[in-house]
């Protein structure tokens, strides 16, 4: 007897269903992390799922729908080919229904190129499903609700002040920071990853609606940070800043510099109508991880990743 398995590439039809499991899903999770937003609209998921050009792959058991599972496949610079999927992406009864999305999905992911598969999944146990399936947490987004005005004060000699283009070769420094904080040796960086790198510090700096800092002493900079407004993200609260590229130099660092920098930003982002703040760092970035748990940000969502070789 040859078994056929429930899992088919979704139509248009299935669009509802898909919908209605998302929407189950993230009242779940908003039930469990208050900091996760419930919020969703419907009618624009399932339009974009309707018009989307990426399949996405249904368990079907003899009518019975018991699950989804979706993913974008992009180029990166840094990691080449892989397949993303966010906290929407997904949905399963039980873990067998799981295992025969990801099977048909991870053939038809390796066939376009895609050598790993990233997923967001609620910290705590909405990541064990992930794990015990060979998936490694690899970033976190931690937030905050903002409440309250934090008194700051700099050191003598220190100022922040706003960066510009002509600050454009600082700003790589710092990235290359960032990139040592994260594990990354600059040196191994390909001159694609460089010019990606490049182009997207250039777009914050072009930015208007992006705030890119410079902490000074004596005309010098020593730290930075950026922050804007976070586009609209599943789980996220829609008054939500976020707050990213932090770095401080290694002569300023383990100072508060960095604690102050944060406090500033963030009180500029309350009084300018912001409810939320949020931040992500990799997990192996450990003064990053304490430096955000010390600020109030708690983990919401983290992101895991599978190798699709074998």
């Amino acid at each position: 007897m040859v078994l056929v398995s429930p899992v088919r590439r979704g139509v248009k039809g299935d669009a509802p269903k898909i919908a209605q499991r998302v929407a189950e899903q993230l009242a779940r999770d908003a039930r469990v992390e208050p900091l996760v937003s419930a919020t969703f609209s419907r009618q624009e998921f399932e339009f974009a799922l309707v018009h989307s050009t990426q399949p996405v792959w249904v368990d079907d058991s003899n009518g019975r729908f018991r699950g989804h599972l979706y993913g974008a496949t992009f180029d990166d610079p840094l990691h080449g080919r892989q397949t993303w999927t966010g906290p929407d992406g997904y949905s399963y009864e039980v873990p067998d229904v799981l295992d025969n999305l990801c099977e048909h999905a991870y053939r038809a992911w390796r066939e376009e190129g895609s050598s790993a598969h990233l997923v967001w999944a609620l910290a705590g146990n909405g990541t064990q499903a992930w794990i015990e399936r060979g998936y490694r947490i690899v970033s976190v987004r931690g937030s905050q609700k903002l409440n309250a005005v934090v008194e700051i004060s700099w050191p003598p000699r220190h100022r922040v002040r706003p960066a510009t283009t002509a600050d454009l070769a600082t700003a790589l420094a710092f990235d290359d920071l960032i990139d040592r904080a994260q594990g990354v040796d600059p040196e191994s960086v390909t001159d694609r990853q460089r010019a990606a790198n490049t182009a997207t510090i250039v777009d914050l700096l072009e930015d208007p609606e992006c705030h890119y800092y410079f902490v000074e002493v004596d005309d010098v900079p020593i730290a930075q940070c950026t922050t804007f407004a976070l586009p609209e993200l599943r789980g996220n609260y829609p008054d939500t800043v976020h707050i990213g590229s932090l770095a401080v130099t290694p002569a300023f660092q383990r100072r508060g510099l960095a604690t102050t920098l944060m406090h500033l930003v963030m009180n500029v982002a309350l009084e300018a109508g912001y409810g939320y703040a949020e931040v992500r760092w990799h997990i192996d970035n450990e003064p990053a991880t304490s430096l955000w748990s010390a600020l109030g940000f708690h983990p919401t969502y983290v992101q895991l990743r599978r190798s699709l070789a074998d």
